[in-house]
């Protein structure tokens, strides 16, 4: 296998930087590595010109002949990606509930109270009457409903 280097360039070719110039001709692994790489080369041979055309997704037995008359089959819509949970096991975005999960996660109830100062306040009574109340939800839904500045 042969190619022809189309423009100067430097590679690390078993890790040892090599200097390549226009017009230079490589062949062997060291064709295949640059031609793998995507490197300033063209192909010199027939296998290189193949393996060029399978590395860029063509058919190699087309021989070069796209007239372009062809209509190519675009490509299918991309979907969004299926939700993915989040450590406590939910979905990562859920829309706010219409009822207060006092046991969620302080990243939740503060979705569902929003700028609401009701909503606010009965997520802070609510947290309040837990055993152990989160004192850093505790200080935001005090912000919320007004009572702290």
């Amino acid at each position: 296998m042969r190619v022809v280097v189309r423009e100067a360039f430097k590679a690390y070719i078993n890790h040892q930087p090599e200097n390549f110039t226009p017009g230079q001709k490589i062949k062997g692994d060291t064709a295949v590595y640059l031609l793998s790489n995507n490197a300033a080369v063209d192909p010199d041979d027939d296998e290189a010109a193949a393996l060029a055309a399978t590395l860029a997704g063509e058919d190699p037995d087309d021989e070069g002949q796209d007239d372009g008359d062809e209509e190519r089959e675009p490509a299918p819509p991309h979907s969004p990606p299926a939700p993915s949970n989040d450590p406590d096991g939910g979905p990562q975005n859920p829309a706010p509930s219409t009822e207060l999960d006092i046991d969620g996660s302080v990243k939740d109830i503060l979705a569902w109270v929003g700028e609401d100062t009701d909503r606010a306040g009965q997520a802070l009574e609510a947290e309040q009457a837990q055993d152990k109340p989160r004192s850093t939800l505790v200080k935001q839904l005090e912000k919320t409903a007004g009572l702290s500045e």
